[in-house]
């Protein structure tokens, strides 16, 4: 009870954080020395489903290594010892420069830092900015914190680390808030246009045959499950003639880590349609304290099944799993697509920072801004965003050779 008590206080040491000298002090740690701390504010501090320990902790066992970066986890403690927050950090080096970053890359569709109950209301943008200043320091330095896909708030409460020279992301987070039921919830966020559609196509895939919505509980079903999803998207990334980001094979030991397929505790959360018997769309996302949230989906690129979009019909059978659960908010991610903006009835808006740290720094973090723009500006526009993705595909055609090797 002392314990809970003194977590529960933490928050007071950041009653004058607008003062010149901040009430705390930074650290680097490992996960044993933090991870007690770490558990309770999963259950009653500030965090997104991509900063509980066990999503963390798989993905830098596996896939840190694959984005070129090294682990540094800092915790902040106030005058009183009792800790504020942590900050799961992938440190790199970017032309020369050492850079860090939230822990996730681009599997992450959130990044922020884990605070305790009260910190981030009374955390202002100038405190927000000490406090990467002494994490920095307690890393043994760096040139610039790289900070992208930032929550501009989170459970209504402004996110102070999203105040320090952000900027717009591109795109935002699609997601879809629980308002009484949920077929109230779905008849209010979807056109009658778009029930009837959902309607018809799901009516046309039951004729193919018997569907069901699995959630693994045995590692056999996830294993199952994983493999589909990495064989899907290997298919489906080539059909687009683009990188396949779940190639390396370390993405794919974090998958089956988070899964909890290693003994551990599991992070991820798996989900698969059925028809059949066979496995047609899968699902991959995290979740915590009543918000889930969409990592990465794949589907059969058979052309009978995909009439009927055997994805959607997924995710609407685990939205009504997971609000059956207890979930209140499910998110679909970042970035635009025509399903997101049907079944979702809100939006997160999210930031992206660079904040310099040292002289060399500014001249990164000026760069990363003026790229962040420039790109933003590419996917607001259709055709500059279909020029793009031409141009990639063109860099990524194999070479004549290759183009006549066996396909699986």
């Amino acid at each position: 009870m002392q314990a809970i008590a003194q977590r529960e206080q933490a928050a007071e040491a950041l009653t004058t954080v607008s003062e010149a000298s901040p009430s705390w002090s930074a650290q680097a740690v490992g996960f044993s020395e933090i991870e007690a701390d770490w558990r309770w504010f999963e259950l009653h501090g500030e965090l997104t489903p991509y900063q509980t320990i066990d999503w963390v902790r798989s993905y830098a066992a596996d896939a840190l290594e694959a984005d070129g970066a090294t682990l540094a986890l800092v915790v902040i403690r106030s005058a009183q010892a009792r800790t504020l927050a942590i900050l799961p950090l992938a440190v790199r080096r970017r032309l020369g420069l050492r850079t860090a970053s939230f822990v996730g890359g681009k599997h992450a569709n959130f990044n922020m830092a884990v605070f305790a109950p009260g910190v981030m209301q009374r955390l202002d943008a100038d405190g927000a900015r000490r406090m990467l200043q002494d994490a920095a320091a307690a890393i043994g330095g760096v040139d610039a914190f790289v900070l992208p896909c930032q929550p501009e708030s989170w459970n209504g409460v402004a996110n102070p680390f999203a105040l320090i020279d952000g900027q717009p992301s591109a795109n935002p987070v699609y997601k879809l808030v629980m308002d009484g039921d949920i077929e109230a919830t779905f008849q209010s966020a979807m056109s009658p246009h778009a029930r009837k559609k959902h309607k018809n196509k799901r009516a046309g895939f039951a004729e193919l045959g018997a569907s069901l919505l699995v959630v693994p509980e045995t590692d056999a079903a996830k294993e199952t499950i994983l493999a589909t999803f990495l064989r899907q998207k290997a298919l489906r990334f080539a059909q687009m003639g683009i990188d396949n980001p779940f190639a390396d094979n370390r993405v794919a030991a974090f998958l089956r880590r988070g899964a909890g397929l290693d003994g551990g505790q599991p992070a991820l959360f798996l989900a698969a349609l059925e028809l059949n018997g066979d496995t047609v769309a899968t699902y991959i996302g995290a979740e915590v304290r009543g918000r889930f949230s969409g990592m990465a989906t794949s589907f059969e690129l058979d052309p009978v099944a995909m009439k009927y979009s055997p994805g959607e019909i997924l995710l609407v059978d685990l939205i009504r799993h997971r609000f059956s659960h207890g979930v209140t908010v499910f998110d679909l991610g970042v970035g635009e697509a025509r399903y997101k903006s049907t079944f979702c009835n809100q939006t997160d808006d999210l930031i992206d920072s660079f904040v310099a740290i040292s002289l060399r720094g500014r001249l990164l973090a000026a760069a990363m801004r003026l790229a962040t723009m420039a790109k933003g500006a590419i996917k607001r526009s259709p055709r500059l965003y279909a020029a793009l993705m031409r141009v990639k595909r063109l860099r990524q055609r194999p070479t004549p050779s290759a183009a006549g090797a066996p396909q699986d």
